[in-house]
């Protein structure tokens, strides 16, 4: 059953792109006449005109994991502050508390690890490159 959840995860995100498929000349279903002989389909990326690559992409997938991740981890750490001034001394609500704060600043150290570990890379590669 999960296979078939994922076949068809896989099948929904590449909709998009069967469906933006379009000719350069304007000509129907995706044929542009090409000069060899034969046809030639031309795909169209759906995406940002900056993302060219799939390093491209993944530096987007984890800038907008970024921008969501942020508000999320503040949310919890105020959560947790809260929780520690409402507990009034209650050892099960400080024992919340602590865990909440513990497990935001673990997100917010894996978040923001892997950020700088992908800008590591990033550098060592280009650095290769050039």
């Amino acid at each position: 059953m999960r296979t078939i959840y994922s076949t068809l995860s896989l099948a929904l995100l590449a909709l998009p792109t069967l469906v933006f498929a379009v000719p350069d000349d304007g000509s129907r279903a995706g044929q542009t006449p090409n000069p060899g002989g034969g046809l030639e389909y031309v795909l169209r990326s759906p995406l940002a005109p900056g993302i060219g690559s799939i390093e491209a992409l993944l530096i987007t997938i984890l800038n907008a994991l970024l921008v969501i991740a942020v508000p999320i981890i503040i949310f919890f750490i105020i959560f947790a502050g809260f929780t520690y001034v409402t507990a009034q001394g209650n050892p099960e609500k400080i024992k919340t508390a602590t865990r909440s704060l513990t497990y935001a600043i673990i997100g917010a150290v894996l978040i923001l690890g892997g950020v700088a570990l992908s800008e590591i890379i990033a550098g060592v590669v280009n650095s290769f490159r050039t």
